[in-house]
């Protein structure tokens, strides 16, 4: 059984802080996110997904918090061999590689979430169309990530015992690699939906609002580019001292990225979600409605989902930009339907 490693510098501090201060915002925004879609309107498949990405997101930190504490984090590798044994510095190579897993799994599914998210905010065919080939270039690139990771030493043993034959490829390269077309995903996501918002029908300023609401992700990279400075001179070989920084970013970046996903919903905690009826249903979202993601329900004969463009009508106001799922309305005539039969209603109910 690995012993426990004492707290001694200020690399395992900062990690066990870290992974403590992700963990509790990941949970209070989703906390906030759920709450808020309780109050507006039906969960959908974007909430299943941000809240798979904090249970991952958990597993991360509590991995990390167990490289600290019994994989000896912090110190180095020479020094985990000569003061604590093989087996603490075994616990941390094999913990290293399920850390990667995990993050993976946690990246993936908030980026699914925010994809998932716009299809039901703009449920329009090419929006539900480009969100599945990210989605899809999501998944793969995360698999392959995580395929890489297991197979750039052979044999897998050598992931964590250096003393037996066999060969690795250049692992900063690698992860190097992978984290550029992590910054490629970010900026398909970031970009999807601004033609969308552009076209809309509401004031420049609206637009922008709007705009940042559904863009604020770009926060994610500053922490993802400050991370790929640090790989190309990272030493594997001392892992456990030189790549504290580097996995501290890691750490940070998916807990940053589902705070992030989550800020856009939390508008009805704030009392917009109090509109009138007739308010509501002009600009095209119901507060009592959910999403119909994926659904062929609601779509028109050539398989596009009718958009509703909004209505500036009361931009001098100060009305505010909220985002909700889209819902289904009634037409105009159908409306017009129900007055024409009205008067005859009456007539037959007066003979």
């Amino acid at each position: 059984m690995v012993k426990s490693v004492p707290i001694e510098n200020s690399g395992q501090v900062g990690i066990l802080v870290a992974s403590s201060v992700s963990i509790f915002i990941a949970a209070l925004s989703v906390g906030l996110r759920l709450l808020a879609k309780r109050i507006s309107s039906r969960f959908d498949y974007s909430d299943y997904c941000i809240i798979a990405a904090l249970v991952w997101n958990c597993a991360l930190h509590a991995c990390c918090m167990l490289l600290v504490t019994h994989g000896g984090f912090g110190f180095h590798t020479q020094e985990i061999y000569t003061r604590f044994g093989p087996d603490t510095a075994t616990f941390f190579f094999k913990g290293i590689m399920a850390f990667a897993l995990l993050w993976n799994a946690t990246v993936c599914f908030s980026k699914l979430s925010v994809l998932l998210m716009y299809t039901a905010l703009i449920p329009v065919r090419s929006m539900v169309v480009w969100a599945r080939r990210i989605g899809a270039l999501v998944i793969l690139w995360n698999l392959g990530d995580i395929i890489g990771g297991f197979l750039i030493c052979r044999p897998l043993a050598r992931n964590w015992n250096f003393t037996i034959k066999g060969t690795c490829g250049s692992q900063p390269n690698y992860y190097f690699a992978m984290g550029i077309i992590n910054i490629i995903t970010d900026v398909f996501i970031i970009v999807l939906p601004i033609p969308y918002l552009y076209r809309l029908h509401l004031s420049m300023r609206k637009k922008m609002i709007a705009m940042a609401l559904l863009s604020i992700g770009i926060m994610t990279w500053v922490i993802t580019i400050y991370r790929q400075t640090t790989l190309p001179g990272l030493d594997f070989t001392d892992m456990t001292y030189d790549g504290v920084l580097a996995t501290l970013l890691s750490g940070l970046e998916p807990a940053v990225a589902i705070v992030l996903a989550c800020i856009p919903l939390l508008r009805p905690l704030f009392g917009s979600h109090k509109l009138k009826e007739n308010t509501s249903s002009k600009y095209g979202y119901r507060s009592g409605g959910g999403s119909e993601l994926y659904s062929k329900k609601g779509m028109t004969k050539s398989g596009n989902r009718e958009f509703q463009e909004l209505e500036d009508d009361n931009d001098d106001s100060g009305s505010q930009v909220e985002l909700k799922p889209h819902t289904q309305m009634a037409s105009a005539t159908s409306l017009r339907r129900q007055l024409s039969t009205r008067p005859l209603l009456l007539r037959r109910g007066g003979t």
